[in-house]
């Protein structure tokens, strides 16, 4: 579904035509094979769309871009560096190799910034050497042999009957009449709403992944946990014997091994057969059966309260699940951290720098793991508008609460995020605590300071006195996560 050779030929020469001399004002590359340049031409701004992302890749001009998750990557300060305030020069489709090239030029100084759109696919900035400055996409560098300060080469060509299938397909873009670039924007139309679509349902997969497996688990250890509380009739048959037995120890004789005795009920006398152990003495016999009643009545006591817990947590998951089911593809598009991370449920969280807890009405809560992971989770992951918390006065995790944007935090996932806070600070095991929270945004490095240490500005603070009951269900709402390798 990518860009067939005759329609990238058609955006690429209309680009050609009509942004030469066009300036680079910024840049961004929200994932690995997603770039953005923004160019000025006299009068207005044109955001070209650059992709390299499989059945996704295109050259177009978009109307608006995909958000840049955490903090920017490597290839999008390298794209800001060095293109902006340069002029376009020109722009080639390489059909053979599958490549576009954009050539800048600023006081003799030329970049060239390259999409190479067949398998594997990735973005590439060149000096005017024609080395490698930076590249980007995921396992692009590996895959073509290619590394900053490496000359760049073609990538293998396809084969001639490839090429030729290929170059017979027709062109598929649709140019409108109130376009100012026809062919550029059609080019967005046919895969834009696509690639939002499906890079939304590919957030929202992996939102609930965790939320799934926990589900999953949860419900077969329910299932189990039910079977346990449900054989309080087995203890009360035990009981029963234990008292049938004491009531005819003279009866019984060591080394039997059956019994029949009368038991007097509601409905009258009966005869009871129990089996007996010959290698136990009458009382020994007694005593085992009554063990046996305290001990399966502990167990359903216990599985009692655990169904319980494990009801709570099944349903917290399906409000998680039912709200993420229930986003919008631009409250998912807001959370595009995830797709930086490796899929694949909660085994994938080993490698995060947080640990995820859930709080009031699934909410979710970060917490970092130590300080350079606090690091990571503050000017990473987090986004601006996150709200970010940390216990006041006393050393500790950093702790974000992943809010939409605009979204007013609810009073109960603060006191649960304030919690965890406090619980993973100096302030552990005090009855209270203050917590300062803020948005991500306010939140800075200290220059020169030691991993994890920041400061902020605009603040909000108050004292949580801390809730057993409450930080206990947060504790046991953290994601399972597997054992190090």
């Amino acid at each position: 579904m990518s860009l067939r050779p005759v329609e990238l030929e058609q955006v690429v020469a209309e680009l050609a035509e009509r942004l030469t001399g066009a300036v680079a004002q910024k840049a961004w590359c929200p994932l690995p094979r997603l770039a953005y340049v923004e160019l000025r031409v006299p009068g207005k701004s044109i955001l070209l769309c650059l992709c390299a992302e499989g059945d996704l890749a295109r050259v177009s001009v978009a109307d608006d871009r995909f958000p840049t998750p955490g903090e920017p990557a490597p290839f999008q300060r390298w794209l800001r560096q060095e293109l902006t305030g340069f002029k376009l020069q020109g722009a080639r489709f390489m059909e053979a190799e599958r490549v576009v090239a954009f050539d800048f030029e600023r006081e003799d100084v030329r970049r060239r910034l390259l999409l190479e759109v067949g398998a594997p696919g990735g973005l590439l900035l060149l000096s005017d050497t024609g080395r490698v400055l930076m590249l980007s996409g995921e396992g692009f560098a590996q895959r073509r042999g290619l590394h900053p300060g490496a000359a760049w080469t073609p990538p293998e060509p396809p084969p001639p009957e490839a090429r030729e299938k290929a170059r017979s397909q027709p062109s598929r873009l649709a140019p409108q009449d109130s376009d100012a670039l026809p062919y550029s924007q059609a080019a967005e139309r046919l895969l834009g709403a696509r690639d939002k679509a499906s890079r939304s349902e590919t957030i929202r997969r992996r939102l609930a992944q965790p939320y799934r497996a926990r589900l999953k688990r949860a419900s077969r250890t329910l299932d189990k946990v039910r079977a346990e509380a449900a054989r309080g009739p087995d203890a009360e048959k035990h009981r029963e014997v234990g008292e049938l037995l004491a009531q005819n120890l003279y009866r019984l004789k060591r080394g039997a091994t059956e019994a029949v005795l009368t038991a007097y009920t509601e409905e009258g006398a009966k005869e009871v057969r129990v089996t007996l152990d010959p290698k136990r003495t009458p009382k020994e016999e007694a005593d085992w059966h009554f063990h046996q009643y305290r001990r399966l009545l502990r167990g359903v006591e216990q599985a009692r309260h655990r169904e319980a817990e494990l009801a709570r947590e099944v349903a917290h998951a399906q409000q998680a699940l039912a709200q993420i089911e229930r986003m919008e593809d631009a409250a998912l598009l807001s959370q595009a951290e995830v797709l930086q991370l490796p899929s694949g449920g909660e085994g994938a969280r080993e490698g995060r720098p947080f640990k995820e807890y859930v709080g009031h009405g699934g909410a979710r809560i970060w917490v970092g793991r130590g300080s350079e992971d606090n690091d990571a989770l503050t000017f990473k992951v987090a986004r601006p508008w996150h709200l970010w918390l940390h216990a006041r006065g006393v050393p500790g995790s950093h702790v974000v609460l992943p809010l939409e944007k605009g979204q007013e935090v609810a009073q109960e996932v603060l006191l649960d995020a304030a919690h965890l806070a406090l619980h993973h600070s100096g302030a552990k095991g005090e009855p209270r605590g203050e917590v300062s929270y803020v948005p991500a945004k306010f939140v800075r490095k200290v220059k020169g300071g030691a991993p994890g240490q920041v400061t902020f500005t605009r603040e909000k603070t108050f004292v949580v006195r801390m809730e057993p009951e409450r930080l206990e269900r947060l504790l046991k709402s953290r994601h399972a996560e597997p054992p190090a390798p």
